[in-house]
């Protein structure tokens, strides 16, 4: 069931008892679980009818509240956030599985775990809540639905934002509402004029170290090695691990080879970004960069990166040192 769906769920009442919240986007599981305390819940008899837990509760407390009948309405609300009921550590594992496989229809249940990093790394609780209820995934919305809730929000704040520069904010931090909204409140507040514009935004935000790595092969593939440089010196002056970051920006520069391969096949883009196996706002900057960068300017960008990452471990040259000199011996692309 997609987050739309849910949304249809909480009005009729959200009538299945037990709904597993699963996805990256966790700013949409907050906003739906007002939303449904706000439907089921009758103002005045929270205590009685609601209960929220951010960690594992007393089994038996917790199984007396969702056997005990509702005080003035017809269904009570139990919330489960990171409680950890899928840590392979759970104690009173059967307890949980045959409560959660047989809830009464009085109750409905939220849970929300985090997803598990490898697909088959469900636990036999998970399956059992898996079956019991009904699965939600909370993906990150397109960019073509978070322009508008940018400007809304942007609106709520006194300030406009146009289209453009929504679409900005998104490319620069990605499709995580939580984010999105953080930094559209610093900037916000940052803005002189009415209107938000472009300068508001780089003034204010610090763009994720991902971010700055695409900029750098932006940069390379433009010739532009003054602004290559100056992107080196702000990832110095953030204490940026410079290990790490060649890492980072090799394995991205990877990425953008394999779209490449993958549009020289004649592979549409929306496919090809499919086929990456990243984050979605990842997948599609890395073929956009593929569309025009050439197959040897990337080959030749991936063989520095490699021969600077040795130079590095064999102590031959300083970490810093090695990442100017990819962007010194770069063509452009």
């Amino acid at each position: 069931m997609t987050y739309e769906e849910f949304v249809k769920e909480i009005k009729a009442g959200l009538p299945s008892s037990l709904y597993l919240l699963t996805g990256p986007e966790d700013f949409l599981k907050e906003k739906c679980i007002e939303q449904a305390k706000s439907r089921l819940v009758t103002p005045g008899f929270e205590d009685f009818n609601f209960q929220s837990f951010n960690q594992v509760p007393d089994f038996s407390a917790c199984a007396d509240f969702v056997n005990g009948m509702p005080m003035m309405s017809e269904r009570k609300l139990l919330v489960l956030r990171k409680c950890g009921f899928f840590d392979a550590k759970l104690k009173g594992k059967a307890d949980w599985e045959g409560l959660f496989s047989n809830l009464p229809e009085t109750v409905c249940v939220l849970l929300w775990e985090p997803d598990p990093e490898k697909k088959k790394a469900s636990t036999g609780l998970r399956k059992v809540c898996e079956q019991a209820g009904t699965v939600v995934d909370f993906q990150y919305q397109t960019a073509s639905k978070l322009a508008p809730w940018i400007a809304k929000a942007a609106s709520a704040g006194g300030k406009l934002i146009d289209r453009g520069c929504a679409e900005y904010l998104i490319a620069s931090l990605g499709r995580s509402m939580s984010v999105l909204k953080t930094e559209l409140e610093k900037v916000t507040a940052y803005a002189a004029g009415e209107q938000i514009t472009r300068a508001d935004i780089d003034a204010v935000i610090i763009l994720p170290t991902e971010d700055r790595a695409f900029k750098l092969i932006d940069s390379i593939m433009d010739g532009r090695r003054d602004l290559s440089y100056m992107y080196l010196g702000e990832l110095r002056q953030n204490r940026t691990e410079p290990v790490q970051f060649l890492s980072l920006f090799a394995g991205q520069l990877l990425t953008i080879y394999r779209a490449k391969l993958l549009l020289g096949e004649g592979i549409q883009r929306s496919a090809a970004a499919k086929r990456l196996g990243v984050a979605p706002f990842v997948a599609d900057k890395c073929v956009a960069k593929a569309a025009r960068a050439s197959e040897e300017g990337l080959e030749g960008l991936i063989s520095l990166c490699r021969d600077a990452d040795r130079d590095i471990k064999q102590g031959k040259i300083e970490p810093w040192t090695a990442l100017e000199l990819i962007v010194a011996r770069a063509k452009v692309m």
